[in-house]
């Protein structure tokens, strides 16, 4: 079984960069790790940039999650596990081999993990 866990905000990202800035680890020019708010919030290990997926509302209007997540990875297998019609403006899909020690503990709304079947 496979894991996703999803996150949503409305109106806390003024761009994509913005919410990207949020998300992904910064690097010192000594190659340095620095961790990003996301990172420390959710306790977010195995770091791997190319399984958390971020999408934005291009209207920057909030739609529906099934509308926002359209083109997300496995979404027909994992999305009936959530409210397709909860709002939002943007959302964030965290996958393997990224693990959270406490998701809960975000500052963006977590909607929970779903498992799913590839």
């Amino acid at each position: 079984m496979e894991t996703v866990h999803v996150f949503i905000s409305t109106g806390r990202f003024h761009s994509f960069e913005e919410m990207r800035a949020y998300i992904d680890k910064a690097y010192t020019n000594d190659g340095e790790g620095i961790d990003s708010p996301f990172i420390t919030e959710t306790g977010l290990e195995d770091y791997e940039p190319m399984c958390i997926e971020s999408v934005a509302s291009e209207t920057g209007q909030p739609m529906p999650l099934k509308e926002l997540l359209e083109g997300a990875s496995w979404l027909n297998k994992w999305l009936g596990q959530f409210d397709r019609e909860h709002l939002a403006d943007a959302a964030i899909c965290v996958f393997p081999p990224n693990t959270m020690e406490h998701p809960e503990g975000c500052s963006l709304e977590y909607l929970g993990k779903a498992t799913f079947e590839i």
